[in-house]
Formats: C-alpha cells, sequence, structure tokens
C-alpha cells in the first residue's frame, strides 16, 4: 500500500516509524552498498533537501549504517539545475559557479542530486531565469522535460569536475509525490502526473550517465497516487515535508543505498534525539559557514564596505569539527548496550 495513502488500520505502525525512525546496519548486503565507512555526503537540490537540515532525519539514518560519515547540505530552496536561486544579483551562471566553488570545498566521496519538482510545476511558465533556456510550453512537453534534461546533464558534469579524485559515485534522486490535505488545499493530481513523467526523464538521464537512480517518487507511493486525501499526511501544505515525513523518506534513502534497516528499541528514543539534536547544530553552523546572510557585504560588490569581516567566516570551521565530534559521541551513546 502506498505510503501516502496509508488506512487508519496503519496508522499505529506510521506513529511508530515516526517516533523511532532511526535505523541501524545489520547486515552487509551481497553487494557493497553505496555509502561507506568514512564518507562524506553532501546533497544538492532545492527544498526538499534543504529543508533536511530542520530535522536531522536523513543524516541521523546515515549515520547508523557506518562509522565516520558526514553529511554537508548545500542544497538551496527555490533552485533549479540551471542554478537560478543560487545567484544573488548576476545570472543563473553565477549560482552555478557558487555552486562548485562550494562542492569543491566539501570534498565529496558521494553526491545526491534532487531536482525536478520545480521544473514539473510550472512547464507551462518557463523555469529559469535564463532567456537561453526558458521556454514557455504545453504541460508536460516533452520539450520542456528535455530542456530541463539538457540541464541536469551539465550539471552532473559541473559537479563531477568539481568535486575532484575522492568524488567516488553520484546519485540522481527523483522528487517525491505531492500530497492532496483537503480542504482549501489544491489538487496535487495533475502535478504529481508531471512530476511522474519528469522522473521518467530523469530515470533515463541516470542511466545515460551509468549513474545510481533513487525513485523517490515510487517509493513514496507516487505510482499508485489517485488523488486521495493522504491519511496520514506527511507534508504540511501538499509539497513540504513534515519531521515524520522526512524520516520516511531517510529510510527509503538509506534502503536504495544499500542498507538493511531497523527501527532501535524503544528505550534508545531519546538517544536519537539527542543524534538529531547534534545533527542539526552542526547543519545551522555549517548553513552559516556556507550562505552567510551579508554575503554580499562580506564577497560580492558592496564588500568594500563590511569586507574586512569576510576572514571570521573561516572560524566556523573548528566549531563545525567539534560539532561532528559531538555527534558521533551521540551515536557511540545510542548502539551503547544494542546487542
Amino acid at each position: 500500500m502506498p505510503l501516502l495513502l496509508m488506512k487508519p488500520i496503519w496508522l499505529s505502525a506510521a506513529l511508530i516509524i515516526s517516533q523511532f525512525p532511526c535505523s541501524r546496519l545489520i547486515a552487509q548486503p551481497a553487494e557493497a552498498p553505496l555509502l561507506q565507512k568514512g564518507d562524506r555526503i553532501v546533497l544538492i537540490g532545492n527544498s526538499l533537501f534543504e529543508r533536511a537540515r530542520l530535522f536531522g532525519e536523513i543524516e541521523a539514518t546515515l549515520q547508523t549504517s557506518s562509522d565516520g560519515v558526514s553529511l554537508r547540505n548545500l542544497a538551496w530552496s527555490g533552485d533549479s539545475v540551471f542554478g537560478d536561486a543560487r545567484s544573488y544579483f548576476g545570472t543563473p551562471a553565477e549560482g552555478l559557479a557558487r555552486l562548485a566553488g562550494h562542492v569543491k570545498e566539501t570534498k565529496p566521496n558521494l553526491i545526491l542530486l534532487g531536482y525536478g519538482s520545480e521544473a514539473a510545476m510550472s512547464v507551462d511558465q518557463g523555469w529559469t531565469v535564463d532567456a537561453t533556456y526558458a521556454k514557455a510550453s504545453a504541460s508536460g512537453s516533452e520539450e520542456s522535460r528535455q530542456t530541463f534534461l539538457n540541464g541536469y546533464q551539465a550539471l552532473i558534469n559541473l559537479v563531477r569536475a568539481a568535486s575532484g579524485d575522492e568524488l567516488r559515485q553520484i546519485v540522481l534522486v527523483s522528487p517525491p509525490p505531492l500530497e492532496n490535505l483537503g480542504q482549501s488545499f489544491p489538487d496535487q493530481t495533475e502535478n504529481n502526473r508531471r512530476i511522474a513523467f519528469f522522473r521518467d526523464g530523469i530515470k533515463d538521464l541516470a542511466k545515460k550517465n551509468s549513474l545510481p537512480f533513487i525513485d523517490l517518487f515510487a517509493q513514496m507511493g507516487g505510482d499508485a497516487f489517485d488523488g486521495k486525501i493522504a491519511n496520514p499526511a506527511l507534508t504540511e501544505d501538499g509539497l513540504h515535508y513534515t519531521e515524520a515525513g522526512h524520516a520516511l523518506i531517510a529510510r527509503e534513502l538509506a534502503k536504495s543505498l544499500g542498507l538493511n534497516v531497523k527501527p532501535l528499541p524503544s528505550n534508545k528514543h531519546s538517544a536519537y534525539q539527542k543524534l538529531k539534536q547534534e545533527i542539526i547544530e552542526k547543519d545551522r553552523l555549517f548553513f552559516h559557514r556556507w550562505r552567510p546572510t551579508n554575503d554580499i557585504y562580506l564577497f560580492s560588490f558592496r564588500k568594500h564596505e563590511q569586507g574586512q569581516n569576510a576572514k571570521e567566516i573561516p572560524s566556523f570551521d573548528p566549531l563545525i569539527a567539534e560539532q561532528e565530534k559531538k555527534i558521533q559521541e551521540a551515536r557511540t551513546a545510542m548502539f551503547a548496550d544494542i546487542p
């Protein structure tokens, strides 16, 4: 039964998962998992991945699978494969150049790329400010999808080149489905049809590049979506997933990365919450490290006013490193006394 359309009989099970969503590696699969010991994971995408830093679910779930992994979140709400949201007062190309610099600094071993919903939901309006690519086309048209896929290919090439020799794998992740919440919320049936159309294109793109593909749309019940009201709801507004929604997404990502997962015992709930708190704090520090609020004054055309303070930004690095230690301590404490 699709996760988004669970009937009341499954509600208690869903609540258990949302309360104790942490998972651990219990056996190595025959094939080596995509996530390996000591990996630096980097998330690149738009709202879904950026909001992951507010909940800590994705990293907490992955943290339980292997010693020494770390995660850096470079997602940006509203972003496109063309880098629209990452540019400030310049062109999308400026945003992509900024992304390349950040990827180089993070030195990733594993990159998860998650785009598609923004393009699928705006095919009839154009979904980049770059006049070279912006096209108003018929809803769900092949032309619009191909334009998106061309941009996605360029993005894959960019992050691969920026990552350097330490990069082992890039994984393409489809958008999850949207939810119908009823009342005054819009019906998402047509948007889900469009997302499925773009999802199919992303899957083909992954195959073309010999890259792993994670079909969150199918795994979260999108292919069985029939327009019914979500029960229980996993989003705030049909689009943005809640903490419980992110817990389920985290489990699906972990399984797709080759990890065998199971809930921790209920008496470890507080230990898991502690791990999430440490992760959320690390993500807060890292967010201010790579996206300072006064970036224009520090590094751009107004740096003549406050540019002297740019030297303070690297001071976040030791704070982040210390927070990483706290994450590993919380992880160790969480597994104490577990047979």
